[in-house]
């Protein structure tokens, strides 16, 4: 039972991964971009993704077991003109009402995206780092902590789709179970 809340919590946890979306159409009306995402592309690709956002989010509580979908909404802003973006995750899980906050940047000393993520669902908090790979056109955002006398390991992955649509994927292992997929976000613009 302490694997499966573990897993619970881990899983809602990894449901605040950020998204991001790279195409040069995404970028919000020039109204709303900062000085600091015209000069700075690893900062215009966090500002790029700030808006109101209908999400569709999968769990995965355990390796091999059925998921579990539901559907909230999300809103991303630029903090300090556009150097970190907030996002807040907000939904239903069973009835329950949870809430995950994160706050992105890019670190201009180690050339890395690190990004902090906290949920209303439990007390861990969770600080990843990771890149951004032009080939691919994706982040990848690496994490590891100690919950239930495990270390666990977190790995999000986040897909521009298009200007209006965007995923992000946590996966989690920890001792001797192997990655497994926990968390899919998929995102599409709300309609303004």
């Amino acid at each position: 039972m302490n694997c499966l809340r573990a897993c619970l919590s881990a899983a809602l946890v990894v449901v605040s991964a950020i998204a991001a979306t790279t195409s040069a159409n995404a970028r919000p009306p020039a109204s709303s971009r900062t000085d600091r995402s015209e000069t700075d592309p690893e900062h215009a690709r966090l500002v790029a993704m700030c808006g109101t956002w209908d999400v569709e989010m999968t769990f995965w509580f355990q390796p091999g077991r059925a998921g579990l979908t539901t559907r909230g909404t999300s809103t991303i802003r630029p903090l300090f003109d556009g150097l970190f973006v907030e996002e807040k995750i907000e939904g239903l899980l069973n009835g329950a009402p949870f809430t995950t906050l994160a706050w992105t940047g890019f670190n201009t000393v180690t050339h890395r995206y690190e990004a902090t993520r906290i949920a209303s669902t439990n007390t861990i908090r969770i600080a990843e780092t990771g890149g951004y790979d032009e080939t691919t056109r994706q982040f990848e955002l690496e994490a590891d902590y100690p919950l239930a006398g495990e270390t666990w390991h977190q790995r999000t992955v986040i897909q521009p789709v298009s200007a209006d649509a965007m995923m992000a994927t946590s996966y989690l292992s920890f001792g001797k179970v192997p990655e497994w997929k926990a968390v899919e976000i998929k995102y599409t613009r709300a309609a303004k």
